[in-house]
């Protein structure tokens, strides 16, 4: 059955793009699952899942790596959906199995070729430890494939835009966010893990925790993040250590959650597409079309590798033809 499914797909590759062979591979798979001489049981298990005891030494293993909280989450909630939905022991499930449930989770939830292939990888990560662990004999998502996805440029605002933002902020406290997660390129669980003990404002310096690496790194705060800054902190009646709050009592520390949702009202009523990791992208191009090399960049941004560094950075194409008149024409 998988030579065939192959087969039907390079057949179809010169017609079809690369979505639509997904669709087509996905469904192949759909409507063939199960088609054997003897028909495949997965009734529901009583006895113990041991699944969810590997699973809980898998994430430990992981925590190990020093893997953040909310990866470790996307982790687990994809394993236990994965063995929820197949119902079937670890050396049971098969390779058309794992293949069966992502292609039913795609036409199921209309994901996109980038979240499909973050599963596979969750997936494929997972069997692996299982076989390299001893858990089970064979790794049965080693044949699994990866999902071809279009490279997207992803672009960063440009200066037009941000200062559209900035003048449709409502509150000194938006504003300021805005400001420090644009100066300090800092992802948004770092940001809002500061207190206001973590600012220096003489030195107009942050230091943040790495969400990913776990190490400490020193950002700065341009004058106009400092600015607003100060301005926030002044206007806050609360006693709250934490640097961004919500704006009504009990004053709990600011959610991802709420960022995300302030930003995209301000981007819709600016027509923007406006989110919380944008501003890290723009300061990190911004800061690479100013002179500043990879490897600042690199210890800037947090980042373990330079390739990271790398895809965050957006060349704009005037700078390119710019730079090839001044140094090529």
């Amino acid at each position: 059955m998988d030579k065939l499914i192959a087969a039907v797909l390079a057949a179809m590759q010169a017609d079809l793009t690369p979505e639509q062979l997904q669709r087509l591979e996905n469904v192949l798979v759909i409507k063939t699952h199960g088609l054997e001489i003897r028909e495949e049981h997965t009734e529901l298990i009583i006895s113990e899942r041991h699944w969810e005891k590997a699973l809980r030494l898998y994430l430990a293993s992981k925590r190990l790596e020093n893997c953040s909280e909310g990866t470790l989450e996307n982790y687990e909630r994809c394993i236990q959906m994965l063995m929820q939905a197949l119902n079937k022991r670890l050396a049971e499930i098969t390779t058309n199995d794992l293949r069966y449930y992502l292609a039913l989770y795609q036409e199921r939830r209309g994901i996109s070729l980038s979240y499909l292939e973050t599963l596979r990888h969750y997936i494929s990560s997972f069997f692996a430890w299982l076989n390299d662990e001893g858990y089970i004999n064979r790794n049965p998502a080693r044949r699994l494939k990866r999902v071809k996805v279009p490279q997207k440029i992803r672009r960063p605002y440009s200066a037009e835009e941000r200062e559209h933002l900035r003048c449709l902020a409502r509150t000194e406290r938006d504003l300021a966010l805005m400001e420090v997660l644009y100066s300090t390129a800092g992802r948004i669980g770092e940001v809002l893990a500061l207190n206001r003990s973590d600012v220096n404002f003489t030195g107009r310096e942050v230091v943040v925790y790495g969400q990913k690496g776990k190490k400490e790194r020193a950002v700065c705060l341009t004058e106009e993040a400092a600015y607003h800054l100060r301005k926030y902190l002044a206007g806050r009646m609360d006693d709250n250590p934490a640097l961004f709050v919500s704006l009504r009592a009990p004053f709990e520390r600011l959610s991802a959650k709420a960022v995300q949702a302030m930003l995209r009202k301000l981007g819709a009523a600016a027509g923007i597409h406006a989110h919380p990791h944008k501003f890290r992208r723009t300061l990190l191009t911004d800061a690479s079309m100013r002179g500043m090399s990879l490897q600042e960049l690199q210890a800037y941004a947090g980042h373990a590798k330079p390739e990271t560094t790398m895809i965050y950075v957006t060349v704009r194409t005037e700078e390119v033809k710019a730079s090839f008149r001044k140094l090529v024409a």
